[in-house]
């Protein structure tokens, strides 16, 4: 899978890889949900070190599209609750396990 960080670039992971992200997933929900800027700031940051230190990075001359878009740690409440409400509402940004690794064995 392509993840994108938007402003940072890409990185390819493992449908695994992605199941380690769903507890930071759930705390950036929690913290959208909470109106929390600090604690969202907070967990943006854990997300995008786990994806650029699990992930292997994208060369910036290849071109792919991405199967997930996250925001970069600025991003703002607002900015992240519309990306939550574009995503399933079984899941928050990354796939649940069940979900992302059936979709991910399919394809």
């Amino acid at each position: 899978m392509i993840v994108r960080i938007m402003g940072l670039g890409q990185w390819t992971m493992e449908p695994e890889q992605l199941l380690e992200l769903n507890t930071i997933d759930e705390a950036v929900e929690q913290a959208v949900k909470a109106g929390d800027q600090e604690q969202l700031h907070e967990e943006l940051q854990r997300l995008v070190e786990a994806v650029r230190s699990n992930g292997q990075e994208v060369p910036d001359d290849l071109i792919v599209e991405s199967d997930l878009v996250l925001p970069d740690v600025d991003a703002t409440l607002e900015e992240v609750r519309e990306l939550l409400d574009s995503t399933s509402e079984y899941y928050g940004l990354i796939p649940d396990p069940e979900a992302g690794l059936e979709t991910a064995q399919s394809e």
